[in-house]
């Protein structure tokens, strides 16, 4: 379990969430490496841009759990504008000191060979999702789909 904090490349917002790492997803990257935060609240000028090629992990406090998280995004909504979990970077010194003196967080970066098996994990994923989706639906590939519209609309008066 740990507390992340990413910066959003295209943006001043930062987002602070918790994950749980485990034998098959030992790095925090795995967290959004394959859904990023699309499934999470967030500024309207980043609503399209929250993958994981957007955004930059700043911190990772390996020794923080979930109810720390939940204790700080409490304490910071009470203090800073906030969208979701996501906060103004120019505050990132007085989260810092939050998490630091309040939490005793410890910081902990992944490595790169985090990084790269994250990237493993992502890509066998994405593998396994495309082997059953052609296994699952084996004529999809011949079958041509034809677009059907939600409404018909009569052109019919009545008199």
């Amino acid at each position: 379990m740990g507390i992340y904090i990413v910066k959003s490349l295209h943006s001043d917002w930062i987002k602070i969430g918790h994950f749980k790492t485990t034998n098959n997803r030992p790095s925090v990257y795995c967290r959004y490496i394959n859904r990023g935060f699309y499934s999470c609240i967030c500024p309207i000028e980043i609503k399209n841009k929250v993958s994981f090629q957007d955004l930059e992990l700043l911190f990772w406090f390996h020794n923080l759990d979930k109810s720390i998280e939940s204790k700080l995004h409490r304490q910071l909504k009470l203090l800073y504008q906030s969208c979701g979990e996501w906060y103004k970077y120019d505050k990132i010194n007085n989260i810092l000191q939050f998490i630091y003196n309040d939490y005793h967080g410890i910081l902990n970066m992944p490595t790169i060979h985090d990084y790269n098996h994250a990237l493993k994990w992502s890509n066998k994923l994405q593998n396994i999702h495309k082997t059953y989706s052609l296994n699952s639906h084996p004529t999809i590939l011949n079958t041509q789909i034809t677009p059907t519209p939600f409404f018909h609309f009569s052109h019919h008066t009545t008199p």
